[in-house]
Formats: C-alpha cells, structure tokens, sequence
C-alpha cells in the first residue's frame, strides 16, 4: 500500500474510529509512514544515479540492497515493533503515555508492516527479519495490475475517499447544529 494510505487509514482509525483524539490520531499516521522511511532517504541518497542506473538495480539498491536496506528490513519486519507493542503491554501505559500516543505510532508501524506483507508479491521483505529469511508472495499485490493491483488501488482509493465524504458531511452537519443552538454565551464575572 502507499506510505500516505498507511498513514490516512490509521488516522482515520484512531481519531474517528477509535476515538483517541488528534494527537494519537497523527502518532498513528506517523507510525504508519516509519517503515518507508528509510525508501525515501536512499531515493535521496541515490537521486543522481537515477538516469545512469538500470531501473531494477536502482530500485534494488534503493529497497533491499543500499545503505538504508537492512533499516528499511528491520522497520518491516514484525520482530521489533512486535517486541516493543510486547513491553508496552507489559510495562503499562502508566503516566507516560497518557494520550496513547506511543501506542498509535506502534499499532501505526504494525499496520504498515501487516499489510504490506499482505499486499506484496515480488518486492518482499521478510516478515522476521533478522531471526528468519522467510518471505511470502502474497496473491494480491498493491500496484501491479497482474495481481489485482488495479483493483486494489480502486479500493483503497474509493475507501479513503468515502472516508474524506463522510467527515466532511459530519462536519457540516455539527456546524449545522451549533447554527441552531446559537452563540453559547458564557457567564460575566459579574453574573457569578
């Protein structure tokens, strides 16, 4: 899936869905986008060999092979995110985490990692990394359209933007009612 539908749907989840407020909400969306990362620093990285090297060697260097391969493995691999939700869940939010802002950014890396292990089929990383090597072809790929990846950029796309459409008609209609209610006026010191 795209870095930004990682990152709207688990938004979407945590502020609208869940209901955890807007700073989980963005710590989610942030959390989201931590597994591509390190793509976009070695896009960076490599941006002058990007007329002089072969498409696939560049993309190759860019994901698994370059500088930032093995960070971009270990932001997609189960094991640390897995680990840290793991002494979360043992240490307790406690006082430090009181807006379940480190829980989203780690449910955020999780989502990315699941379901990019369920949307890739011949651009994989493996799902334990660094204990096991083992990679799975899923059946439905994100993008190429041998592999229903038309069909699955219509769907996200379509739920992101029926998502948009529902906030916004909610968002008229909250405006709607306060018209209704008026100006709520608030006491004058001098009336207390």
């Amino acid at each position: 899936m795209e870095t930004y539908a990682h990152s709207f749907f688990t938004w979407a989840l945590a502020k609208h869905g869940v209901k955890v407020g807007r700073a989980a909400g963005i710590a989610g969306a942030v959390g989201a986008a931590l597994p591509d990362v390190p793509a976009f620093a070695a896009a960076a990285y490599y941006f002058d060999e990007f007329d002089s090297m072969p498409r696939e060697q560049l993309l190759n260097a860019i994901y698994f092979t370059g500088t930032f391969g093995a960070t971009g493995s270990a932001l997609h691999s189960i094991v640390p995110v897995g680990s840290l939700l793991a002494l979360y869940g043992v240490l307790g939010p406690g006082r430090f985490d009181r807006r379940r802002m480190l829980l989203w950014l780690l449910l955020g890396w999780a989502g990315h990692t699941v379901v990019d292990f369920l949307t890739h089929v011949d651009d994989l990383r493996p799902l334990f990394w660094p204990f096991l090597d083992w990679r799975w072809s899923s059946p439905v790929s994100y993008y190429n359209p041998r592999y229903y990846g038309r069909e699955f950029m219509l769907v996200s796309h379509a739920s992101m933007l029926a998502i948009v459409a529902v906030l916004f008609v909610r968002r008229l209609r909250e405006r709607r009612e306060r018209k209704k209610r008026g100006p709520e006026k608030e006491p004058r010191p001098d009336e207390s």
